[in-house]
């Protein structure tokens, strides 16, 4: 495997051993092994996840180079094909990549480099997921029969995708709650356990609840009556963190966080919260996927 562009390309052997080699890394460090050139080509904005890849990358021995589109010829109208076709023949190695487009990097499957998908449109963000599953495993040990809740943007959110398919693949449960304009119009091509519409009865029901961003520039529209409504109705505010606390629960978000909107400004960083455990796992994560492709090329 050179590649890893979706969840689905994981089997549950691929994924302890992605999560023995976070484990080792966290334990002992990232040894500087590797050596190899890699791209960073973000298409879309973003904090922790480029910055956790170059990190990941640089710690492995790999040297990063940063691709901006705005100031390449994808300006002009390059495709991502022979953007990628032209990086191969400079010498590059790997390529880590987010677009904005859902399914692009179909177009370079079959090419002779490593990839890895980085988030692409509304569709997959499969090292997120891995980084989710591995924070819980920390936590529970074992995500067998976990009850795991997804709150919020259920419509727009990869993380959520990759998520349900990667936590199904580990036996754990999946749950939603969201309002019906943010849930896809078939829930049945989900095969989530549970689907609530209660944020009270969802949180009574999970082991840990992932609040996800509201994606308000995926959205032609606006899709909530009022940020602070939103808050009130589906949000994690006080009372219900100490809710989730008084019964051993705990509550995730991938970032970044809409401070008053998915959860409460003070509850950010409360007791029971994991962001910031899902933040120091992210460089881990993406290390042991970055050598899990070296050791399993061919």
């Amino acid at each position: 495997m050179d590649k890893l562009l979706s969840v689905e390309q994981l089997t549950p052997s691929h994924i302890e051993e992605i999560f023995n080699r976070a484990q080792t890394f966290k334990r002992k460090g990232i040894k500087k092994e590797l050596n190899g050139d890699w791209v960073l080509m973000f298409l879309e904005p973003s904090t922790r996840t480029r910055l956790s890849f170059e990190k990941a990358l640089q710690h492995l021995g790999c040297r990063t180079y940063l691709f901006s589109s705005e100031s390449s010829s994808m300006k002009k109208g390059e495709t991502l094909l022979d953007t990628v076709l032209t990086l191969k023949a400079q010498g590059f190695d790997g390529l880590v990549i987010r677009t904005p487009i859902n399914g692009q990097l179909e177009e370079i499957k079959d090419l002779d480099i490593k990839v890895v998908n980085a988030g692409d449109g509304t569709n997959e963000h499969p090292t997120q997921a891995l980084i989710d599953a591995f924070t819980l495993k920390e936590i529970f040990g074992n995500l067998e029969g976990l009850k795991i809740l997804y709150v919020g943007d259920i419509n727009f959110s990869r993380v959520f995708r990759s998520g349900l398919k990667l936590l199904k693949k580990l036996n754990a449960r999946v749950g939603i709650c969201a309002p019906r304009s943010l849930k896809p119009t078939d829930l049945s091509l989900l095969g989530v356990d549970k689907d609530f519409n209660n944020i009270e009865e969802a949180l009574a029901w999970c082991d840990v609840a992932i609040f996800l961003r509201i994606q308000k520039e995926r959205q032609n529209k606006p899709l909530i009556t009022s940020e602070r409504d939103y808050l009130k109705t589906f949000g994690l505010t006080p009372q219900r963190a100490q809710f989730l606390r008084n019964h051993g629960k705990f509550y995730m978000h991938p970032g970044p966080v809409n401070r008053n909107v998915e959860i409460s400004a003070q509850e950010v960083y409360g007791k029971n919260s994991l962001i910031l455990r899902q933040v120091e796992n992210g460089v881990f994560i993406r290390a042991a996927v970055i050598d899990f492709l070296y050791s399993n090329e061919g």
